[in-house]
């Protein structure tokens, strides 16, 4: 098989692109890799029982308990965290509040200046990092509001992180009709509706109770609205007829290399299955 390999990849340079082959050659280090996790997982020494995620092998159980995850009584592993016990000492209702005070500040677009840390910094999916000066200047540049006078920001599911004890994270839709202008990308209204999927976002907060770190616009799932999966700017711009003409501000499209790899994955799942 690794002879078939060898010659699938001299095909495929002679025919596509460095990065194909590099990809390619990646994924066969993956199925390798897969294969020897399917062994090892079928080998008699562990045992899983049907219906539950109970492992009977203590090195695993050892090797979980180690890196701090939950051990029952019975020594198998937990796959919830005690999110009571994280979060003990901290004031998550302070927190919340202090997200909810710097979403309203500007509306749901932005923040007051005060609210900022001097160290903050803005990290979208595409957009940043972006310091606190370059962050104020760029959403200073766009008018949301007078671009969509009816916008519903419909914020919700506030939450702190267990993880990271002073880091609310909380989600966001929205819909709005752009019925004014939007410069310079819309200079006058398009009248069309923008519905923006679900979008994971996040605030972290110093001890002072100002922003350190703001995330916005991870979308959860691409099928809902109509911004082709986008979040941000991006997808409203998208909604709106106004999409930026870059890869990263339209819709997700599988790319060559990508075709290939999924392509050269059937492939080998066939030839394995015929074993």
């Amino acid at each position: 098989m690794f002879f078939f390999y060898c010659q699938l990849t001299l095909g495929i340079y002679l025919f596509s692109d460095m990065r194909a082959t590099a990809a390619l050659l990646n994924f066969i280090v993956v199925v390798d890799t897969l294969t020897c996790v399917d062994s090892f997982l079928k080998a008699p020494s562990i045992r899983f029982q049907k219906g539950t995620t109970q492992f009977s092998q203590s090195s695993i159980v050892d090797d979980v308990s180690s890196s701090g995850s939950n051990v029952s009584s019975s020594g198998s592993t937990s796959l919830f965290i005690d999110e009571k016990a994280m979060l003990e000492g901290v004031d998550q209702d302070r927190l919340i509040g202090l997200a909810k005070r710097f979403l309203e500040s500007k509306g749901g677009f932005g923040a007051d200046e005060e609210l900022l840390s001097p160290n903050f910094k803005f990290v979208g999916p595409v957009v940043g990092p972006l310091g606190k000066g370059e962050f104020l200047a760029a959403i200073g540049s766009v008018d949301i509001k007078t671009a969509f006078p009816d916008f519903e920001a419909q914020f919700h599911n506030f939450a702190v992180d267990p993880f990271e004890g002073n880091r609310v994270f909380y989600m966001a839709r929205g819909k709005g009709t752009n019925t004014g202008p939007l410069p310079p990308f819309a200079p006058s209204a398009t009248n069309k509706v923008v519905v923006n999927p679900p979008q994971m976002n996040s605030l972290t907060f110093d001890k002072a109770g100002l922003v350190t770190k703001y995330t916005i616009g991870y979308v959860v799932d691409r099928e809902i609205g109509n911004t082709g999966g986008l979040g941000g700017l991006y997808g409203i711009l998208y909604a709106i007829g106004r999409g930026l003409p870059f890869p990263e501000a339209q819709p997700w499209q599988k790319s060559p290399q990508y075709a290939l790899f999924q392509g050269l994955g059937g492939i080998i799942q066939r030839l394995q299955g015929g074993k």
